[in-house]
């Protein structure tokens, strides 16, 4: 956990020397902004969406919001990272408002499974059934719940930045946390108490 947390600090004080070079226009801090947060965003887009070009093509569209509004961006009361998602979000809402569409929902997105820091969310997962459950197993949560499940552990963000991404306190975001972890672990042992039965039927 040590470790981690110090490779967070790293990686924020990283983040916030490029945004402020990238506020004065630096071109370099831009393209290594768009790199750090490039499979972050889409994947917390594609969680939500469900479909692989519309992903791509909100992704696209939130790095071309940052890019027309970094210069603007002031570190006042949201992080960067916040502020990011934030921007995906909104645009996650026109997309199904412009789609007429009411319910966030995808059997797509289920087999999708990208890079994620298994280090960082151990300490609240037990094991990669758990972690599968959120793609599977979504529709027992709330829609707050897969806000937050998505944004901390598709999106990679700290209970802080999550916070600021929903606009509220960091403890309500650890006991949305806390509720929606306590169902996903409940449905993996549903599912391989299940398993267990299944194979001795058959057996």
């Amino acid at each position: 956990m040590e470790v981690y947390m110090e490779e967070h600090t790293k990686n924020k004080n990283l983040i916030e020397t490029l945004v402020n070079k990238a506020r004065t226009g630096d071109k370099d801090a831009l393209t290594k902004l768009y790199g750090v947060f490039r499979e972050k965003i889409y994947r917390y887009v594609f969680f939500k969406c469900g479909n692989h070009a519309d992903a791509e093509d909100i992704t696209n569209e939130v790095f071309l919001r940052m890019i027309q509004s970094i210069a603007n961006f002031q570190w006042k009361g949201i992080g960067f990272s916040s502020w990011l998602f934030k921007i995906a979000s909104n645009l996650v809402i026109d997309y199904y408002r412009n789609k007429s569409r009411r319910n966030i929902e995808s059997i797509e997105k289920r087999d999708y499974i990208g890079e994620t820091n298994w280090e960082q969310i151990s300490e609240f997962l037990d094991n990669r059934d758990l972690f599968h459950a959120i793609y599977k197993d979504t529709d027992d949560l709330t829609d707050l719940q897969k806000e937050v499940v998505n944004l901390r552990f598709i999106g990679d963000l700290s209970l802080k930045e999550t916070a600021e991404a929903m606009s509220k306190n960091v403890n309500s975001v650890k006991a949305i946390q806390h509720a929606a972890i306590k169902k996903l672990k409940e449905k993996v042992q549903e599912n391989k108490k299940r398993n267990i039965l299944q194979k001795l039927t058959r057996g």
